[in-house]
């Protein structure tokens, strides 16, 4: 699925993805949703429970900080 068709399917969601296609910049072009949430800890637990060799991303659909503006995540993991 293109990742503008998982945007808007699943909007304002995490989306724990195998990754189908990339352009030469490694930015996910095309992806297969796997799991979506509201809650990114969701997507971070079943993300530390992968044990494929599958090529992963998440993507996150809702609205991004204005530019210049700083950020962090806490990926609580059970590992």
């Amino acid at each position: 699925m293109k990742i503008s068709k998982l945007k808007k399917k699943f909007q304002n969601e995490w989306i724990l993805a195998e990754v189908l296609k990339e352009d030469k910049y490694n930015r996910v072009l095309e992806a297969k949703p796997i799991l979506h949430a509201k809650d990114r800890t969701e997507i971070y637990d079943a993300l530390a429970k992968v044990i494929d060799k599958k090529h992963l991303a998440t993507i996150y659909t809702g609205k991004l900080p204005p530019k210049g503006m700083v950020y962090a995540f806490n990926a609580k993991s059970k590992i």
